[in-house]
């Protein structure tokens, strides 16, 4: 998933502490890739997956 989040990307900060809070509970287990789990959460939340559980069940399945 290498490339860059496009500039035109929105967040609140309500959505922003929820992308942390996830992220927060991700990274222990993929700590090599912490640029690509961010990117990958970006992208989720943009394509609609808003919900925290949802999040951290995506983000585990893209590092099996």
């Amino acid at each position: 998933m290498r490339g860059r989040i496009p500039s035109d990307v929105h967040l609140r900060p309500d959505d922003l502490s929820l992308l942390e809070r996830v992220f927060a509970q991700v990274i222990p287990e993929h700590d090599t890739h912490p640029e690509e789990l961010a990117m990958l959460l970006v992208r989720l939340f943009q394509d609609g997956v808003r919900e925290e559980h949802a999040l951290i069940t995506a983000a585990e399945k893209w590092f099996r």
